[in-house]
Formats: structure tokens, C-alpha cells, sequence
């Protein structure tokens, strides 16, 4: 059993270091063109940080273990809430964008929902209804494209003024995001196996170990991504990667649980539900400071709500 533990623990270090190698690369390839650091943070970025989630997805499906990857994406999305967002308030004066950051909200928001209700209706229509995440997703990315041109030439002029352009050689990236997702495939499929095994070792049901462990662990990237942000006092990247992640996994890995998931799997309904309201309230914060910045008080609350979530899953 202690090398169950060590494989778990080399897994999820390799895991994250191959997704934060990965984000280099796509960042740099993102320099060559001049985007909106909200479309950054919200499709190549949140993309990126996301993608230890999609990895763990697709090998819970071949390992017939979707509860631990539901559990992964639901828990992720409440850590990147409550616990990467709520270090991010408190730790830098966030400021909340006026356009683009609401309107995204209101996708969020509407997706969220969608999400959460696909779990109360038949299983044999989920694996229909699952499509129209993907569909949403796509939709999603041309609209924030198209925000994206409208924002180079008004709100995010100033910024993009700042960006610099990356000479380095496309190749040599295009290398490293091929080791970089080996890494990410090879360290899922480990990572998967080695949470099943603990969890029946400790007798702590899957799903409670994907809403907890793995979900921390896939969500340090987005830690990374907030941190690095801060420090460069690019608030927009800051919570476009938290929006986009969060939209990211509630349709693209979402869409491939409901289609290839099969049935029979069981999902905590206060998780759910416990999700879908952190998710509206930094939505209703978000529009309440507007244009101005989130009180770091309200990140603390969010740490702490974050800790009371754990004790309640875990039943302490």
C-alpha cells in the first residue's frame, strides 16, 4: 500500500508539472498575436490549466471509474471558487472588468445550471443532451473570439500595448507540448488507478476523492496561473482563467462523461447543489463590484467556506 501512496504523490507532481510546462508553450505561442488577456485567461489558458481534468476524465472512462472524474470537475470547479480564487482576493486587489467579464458571467451561470439539472433527468437521455455541451463550448469560443477583436480596439487597448511578441522558434514549442501531453496522459492513467486503490483502502467512497484530493491537485495549475497574474497585476487573466476553467469542464469534459460514462454512476447531490450556488454568488459579487475591486474580506470568507465544504464530504 505505501507504494499506492508514492504513486499517487509522483502522479499528481507529474501531472502538474506536465500541464504548467504545456501552458508555457501555448502562452507562448499566444504572444505571436496580440488577444485580450480575458480571452487569454478564458479559452488558450483555462484550456491549458484544464487539461489535467480532461486527461483524468478520459482515463476514468477506460477504467470504467467516472464517479472519481465527476467528482474531479464538480470539486474542481468549487476549488477554483472557493480556494484559488479566494487566495487570489485575498492575496492582490482584484479588479472586476465591466463588458466582457459579465457577459461571461452570464454563460457561466446558464451552463451551471444545465449542468447540474443533467443529473436529474434519465440516464439513457443524458447521453444525448450530453452533446449540447460541446456545442455550447464551441459556441462559446467563437463568441469570445469575436469579443476578443471588439476588445482590441476599446477596453483592452492599454493592455495589449504592454505584450510582447515571442521569437523563439515554433517548432521546439510544438515539441514541448508533445512531451508535455505524454506527461499528462501517462500521469492520469497512474493517478486514476492509485485514488481508486486508496479509496478502497481508507473506505472513502470515489466520487469523495475526486471532490477533494484530485480536485485540488488538478486545480494547482489554475493556482499558478493566479498567483503568476497577480504578481503581474493582470487581473482580467486572473478570473478569465477561473471562468474559463470552470466552462471548460462543465461542457467539453462534462459532454465526455454524460456520452462515454455509461451508468450507474453516483454523484454526491450536495456537491451539486453546493457547486451551482458558489458559482452564483461570485457571479452576484462579481456584478456587485464591477469595474472596482472584490474586498480581500470576501476572500477569506471564501477560504473558509472552502474548509467547512471538506468537513462536510468527509463528514468530520
Amino acid at each position: 500500500m505505501p507504494n499506492t501512496y508514492l504513486i499517487f504523490a509522483v502522479s499528481l507532481i507529474v501531472l502538474i508539472f506536465s500541464a504548467n510546462l504545456l501552458l508555457k508553450f501555448v502562452e507562448k505561442f499566444s504572444s505571436k498575436i496580440k488577444i485580450s488577456p480575458l480571452i487569454i485567461g478564458a479559452t488558450l489558458i483555462a484550456i491549458g490549466t484544464s487539461l489535467p481534468e480532461t486527461f483524468v476524465a478520459i482515463s476514468a472512462i477506460y477504467q470504467k471509474a467516472v464517479d472519481i472524474s465527476f467528482g474531479d470537475i464538480i470539486g474542481s470547479n468549487i476549488a477554483n471558487i472557493c480556494l484559488i480564487l479566494g487566495i487570489g482576493i485575498t492575496l492582490f486587489p482584484v479588479r472586476i472588468g465591466t463588458r466582457k467579464t459579465q457577459k461571461n458571467n452570464i454563460l457561466l451561470a446558464i451552463l451551471t445550471v444545465f449542468f447540474a439539472v443533467m443529473f436529474f433527468i434519465p440516464q439513457d437521455i443524458r447521453k444525448i443532451v450530453g452533446a449540447v455541451l460541446i456545442v455550447f463550448y464551441v459556441v462559446f469560443i467563437i463568441i469570445e473570439i469575436f469579443w476578443g477583436k471588439i476588445g482590441r480596439l476599446k477596453e483592452d487597448k492599454k493592455s495589449l500595448s504592454r505584450m510582447e511578441r515571442c521569437r523563439g522558434n515554433p517548432f521546439a514549442y510544438l515539441i514541448g507540448i508533445g512531451a508535455s501531453m505524454v506527461g499528462l496522459i501517462l500521469s492520469s492513467k497512474y493517478l486514476v488507478e492509485s485514488a481508486i486503490s486508496i479509496s478502497k483502502f481508507i473506505g472513502v467512497r470515489e466520487e469523495v476523492i475526486g471532490l477533494s484530493l484530485i480536485a485540488v491537485g488538478t486545480s494547482l495549475p489554475e493556482l499558478a496561473t493566479t498567483i503568476a497574474s497577480g504578481i503581474r497585476k493582470d487581473w482580467k487573466l486572473l478570473y478569465g482563467d477561473i471562468q474559463g476553467s470552470n466552462i471548460y469542464n462543465l461542457s467539453i469534459i462534462g459532454a465526455l462523461l454524460f456520452m462515454f460514462g455509461g451508468s450507474g454512476y453516483q454523484i454526491d447531490i450536495f456537491s451539486i447543489i453546493f457547486m451551482v450556488a458558489i458559482t452564483f454568488s461570485i457571479i452576484i459579487l462579481s456584478h456587485k463590484y464591477e469595474g472596482t475591486h472584490i474586498p480581500r474580506l470576501y476572500g477569506l470568507i471564501y477560504l473558509a467556506v472552502y474548509i467547512f465544504y471538506l468537513f462536510r464530504i468527509y463528514k468530520i
